[in-house]
């Protein structure tokens, strides 16, 4: 499976028995049909493939100082999301729901989700879930293979209040992109000129509250930065890297671009390492599949 199943099932199979003899010389190694193999990959948990992704992950950040690129002394991290297209199965369409293209025809898709490190090129969380589950709702489950001492980068489909609230809960630290009208105070923000400004910000107030672990009061404190682009217009940034000596507004652009090595990871797991070529059609296979391209990836980094 780590090999990807591309061909024919029968031979990958027959390709691989001839692998494994060339390397075991006279030993006995016994073939086995597509049914048994399909009736033992089964049997196996998706959940595998994440627990070696973990081992492999815990390795490489532990006693590897020399190897670990950091941005001053932060573990620089980011957060996107894509879709992927699936087998189109009545299972699957169920579990993680239909589009459809110009022609009116259904094509089945899932919402995958990754915690990327953008220096080391390592995958260190990946979900797959179905479309209506958004962007924002996988980010906040990634804050929990994260940790104090990294800095997530977003992009503006992902601030929220809560969001916030949950990175300051978990001393994790972030960057932001906001759309110009996401509150009053970025609305004021980017209307006065300012370069940067320390605002408190609070919950919408059509934001439901009664499942959070905060009230309308509640308030954090968060620094805005503006970034301007070469075409003239300017990016609002918001970030909890409040010191403006430590981190002054100028750093913020090329920071907050380091992000797009998320974007050229999705490019490779897609068209590289052929992530929607799934070999089977059950949801136990797509995330077998999913989770093992993300393995992989990680080896080869």
């Amino acid at each position: 499976m780590m090999n990807f199943l591309r061909k024919s099932l029968a031979l990958e199979i027959e390709n691989f028995v001839k692998h494994f003899k060339f390397f075991i010389g006279n030993a006995k190694f016994t073939g086995f049909s597509k049914s048994a193999f399909v009736q033992c990959r089964n049997k196996i948990q998706p959940e595998v493939f994440k627990h070696l992704n973990h081992s492999l992950i815990t390795e490489f950040y532990t006693d590897n100082e020399a190897s670990v690129k950091l941005w001053k002394g932060f573990r620089l991290l980011s957060v996107d999301g894509s879709r992927m297209t699936l087998p189109n199965t009545e299972e699957l369409k169920n579990e993680y729901g239909e589009t459809k293209n110009q022609t009116s025809t259904g094509v089945v898709q899932a919402r995958a989700s990754v915690l990327y490190d953008v220096l080391n090129h390592f995958v260190l969380d990946g979900k797959l879930t179905p479309l209506l589950i958004g962007e924002p709702a996988s980010a906040l489950k990634h804050l929990e293979c994260a940790r104090h001492q990294d800095l997530i980068i977003y992009d503006r489909g992902y601030p929220s209040f809560q969001l916030i609230f949950e990175h300051y809960n978990r001393n994790i630290d972030f960057v932001i992109r906001a759309k110009k009208d996401f509150n009053n105070e970025i609305i004021d923000f980017y209307e006065n000129g300012s370069r940067t400004k320390i605002v408190k910000i609070y919950p919408g107030k059509n934001t439901k509250i009664s499942d959070k672990q905060y009230g309308y009061k509640t308030s954090q404190t968060v620094r805005l930065v503006r970034v301007e682009l070469s075409n003239g217009e300017a990016e609002i940034l918001i970030t909890s890297l409040l010191d403006v000596k430590k981190y002054p507004s100028q750093i913020f652009k090329h920071l907050y671009f380091q992000r797009w090595s998320v974007e050229t990871f999705y490019d490779e797991f897609k068209n590289k390492l052929k992530a929607e070529h799934f070999s089977g059609y059950s949801k136990n296979s797509i995330l077998q599949d999913f989770y093992v391209a993300l393995f992989v990836s990680n080896i080869q980094s």
